[in-house]
């Protein structure tokens, strides 16, 4: 029986065996990634020490099938009140913090990019909520995972089985391997570059 894996975005892959040092420890990672449990699946982790002070009551790492990101994405983005900040940024660089705007609105504007935020590696993209009694934000790191930091866990549960996802035991990503990632452009042509993207959002959010 073939052994599970996550569907991933286009530009996204293992490195292959020439593109690496032979006898190298990225070798040996890669070697390892054959057996990862890079699955669909969902991990929660408690908070530590330092996040103590934090308003958030739970973190969880999502990992789901490429093409049914964006429904996710829209899913959990109820678990967020009505006015957001977008979070955006080069995958190598400081987060941009967008100024609080209605969420329905920032959903519609980024529905116009989808493609680019699901599949271009280059760059992350989060929507977060922060005040003194919350903390709700959820974030799309260059791997195209989910990370979500939430307050209502019963709530996250019910989306997670909604789609299927279960807590997975050991569950691994696929930024804790080797990866190559390569530019959208390349796939698709009609699509906006992760530089003009970037100057997009800033224009429009902050």
């Amino acid at each position: 029986m073939k052994k599970p894996t996550l569907e991933l975005p286009i530009t996204l892959r293992a490195p292959k065996v020439d593109e690496i040092p032979m006898n190298s420890s990225v070798q040996k990672r890669l070697e390892l990634r054959e057996n990862a449990k890079i699955v669909e699946g969902y991990k929660i982790l408690p908070k530590t020490n330092t996040q103590a002070d934090l308003a958030f009551n739970f973190y969880a790492e999502i990992n789901i099938d490429n093409s049914r990101l964006w429904n996710l994405i829209l899913e959990l983005s109820k678990e967020l009140p009505d006015e957001i900040s977008l979070i955006f940024n080069h995958s190598d660089a400081e987060p941009n913090y967008g100024k609080y705007a209605d969420k329905n609105k920032t959903l519609k504007f980024l529905t116009n990019y989808k493609t680019e935020i699901i599949a271009d590696t280059f760059i992350d993209v989060g929507m977060i909520f922060h005040s003194d009694s919350a903390l709700i934000e959820i974030f799309v790191p260059e791997s195209k995972y989910i990370k979500f930091w939430g307050t209502d866990q019963k709530s996250f549960l019910k989306i997670m089985e909604k789609f299927g996802l279960k807590e997975i035991d050991g569950i691994e990503f696929v930024d804790e391997y080797p990866k190559v990632r390569e530019p959208l452009r390349l796939f698709n042509d009609h699509i906006t570059d992760s530089n003009e993207l970037i100057e997009v959002l800033k224009k429009e959010f902050q």
